[in-house]
């Protein structure tokens, strides 16, 4: 005959093994270390914050500003001459060359160009609307066709300009998006190019 086991002893009946833990079963309380540790360090975290005024920089760190982050200005310049350059390439090079000597005869050079280096308003009327008809270039005369631009935005426009006035030994000044702006603005009824070296000394 079978002796039923007490309750207490380490042997279950196949009802209790059935049974959920108790929830608090096998929990362990936190090291005393570890507990004293965090305590501690939460102590520190609120006296720092405490102590530290508000408004000055932390000594802890990253201590880099966003202004020591920008890029020089050199860069910067550099990368919008980048920019002016890809712009040539793939609209004027076919005409004026990569070397910006042009064709003789066909289309004019921009190396040593007085309308490049000279007056960036009259350049800006140029490249915004484009010119049909005779100009004279370093002493020769070109008769020929060059179209306007005005499908660039200004920042685009500014830096090609910038970059032509200033490569192949040119050495002008850079011209400002918002030059450009204002003269798109100030010529925004001319729907046709300008005809020729004349009309362009004008200032129309």
């Amino acid at each position: 005959m079978n002796q039923r086991l007490p309750d207490d002893t380490p042997e279950k009946s196949p009802q209790r093994q059935r049974e959920l833990p108790d929830p608090d079963e096998g929990v362990r309380p936190l090291p005393w270390f570890l507990t004293m540790f965090l305590g501690a360090m939460a102590m520190w975290g609120a006296f720092y914050i405490y102590s530290t005024p508000s408004g000055e920089e932390s000594s802890y760190g990253d201590q880099r500003t966003t202004t020591s982050l920008r890029p020089p200005v050199a860069a910067v310049n550099a990368a919008q001459k980048a920019d002016g350059k890809q712009i040539y390439i793939g609209k004027c090079a076919a005409c004026h060359q990569a070397t910006g000597l042009g064709i003789p005869g066909v289309f004019p050079p921009l190396a040593g160009s007085e309308w490049v280096v000279g007056d960036e308003k009259i350049l800006t009327f140029i490249m915004l609307h484009g010119v049909n008809g005779e100009m004279e270039v370093k002493g020769t005369v070109y008769k020929g066709a060059m179209p306007a631009w005005k499908s660039l935005s200004d920042g685009d426009l500014a830096a090609v300009m910038s970059y032509i006035r200033s490569d192949w030994g040119n050495k002008s000044a850079e011209i400002e998006p918002g030059t450009v702006a204002a003269q798109r603005d100030a010529t925004k009824s001319r729907t046709e190019p300008y005809k020729g070296g004349q009309e362009l000394k004008s200032g129309v």
